[in-house]
């Protein structure tokens, strides 16, 4: 049996990455934003609040 201490990390993503620091959590926010709006949008259509 092996113990995995902290300096055997196997991740893939690199220490300061901007991409996983910035750009991933600003992505999945703004399609938490987007799949929301949508949401309020469809329960608009069908509550009859928005009409075409």
């Amino acid at each position: 049996m092996s113990r995995q201490t902290h300096t055997d990390n196997k991740s893939r993503i690199p220490k300061n990455s901007l991409l996983f620091e910035k750009i991933v959590p600003a992505l999945l926010i703004l399609m938490g934003v987007v799949t929301l709006g949508l949401m309020v949008f469809a329960a608009g259509v069908l509550l009859g609040f928005v009409h075409f």
